[in-house]
């Protein structure tokens, strides 16, 4: 005796079932503008603030050189006696009246 239903040939069934959606892919592709790396990011900045630290401290030296040796400077008698008579000026126009009018 046959158990079940009988295999007819017939029409195949149709699938009743709604197509699913295609949702976009969870990472797509950025041909054009590639995302750069966190650590890139801040070897980009430790460079910069290293290039600012270098210029600032360089400065620095060559303002504290300039006044340590700019009592050293050999200069000539007539530019010794210049200086003299422009800080004589400065003490004269000071002490209340340029001499000369």
């Amino acid at each position: 005796m046959a158990q079940g239903k009988l295999k007819l040939k017939g029409k195949p069934s149709t699938n009743n079932k709604k197509p699913a959606s295609k949702k976009g892919s969870a990472f797509s592709a950025r041909k054009n503008v590639p995302i750069q790396s966190k650590k890139h990011k801040f070897q980009e900045s430790h460079k910069l603030k290293q290039a600012v630290s270098k210029t600032v401290n360089r400065k620095n030296e060559d303002e504290i050189r300039k006044l340590v040796y700019e009592g050293q400077k050999n200069l000539s008698q007539a530019q010794q006696a210049v200086i003299e008579h422009h800080k004589r000026q400065a003490t004269n126009e000071q002490a209340g009246g340029s001499s000369s009018k």
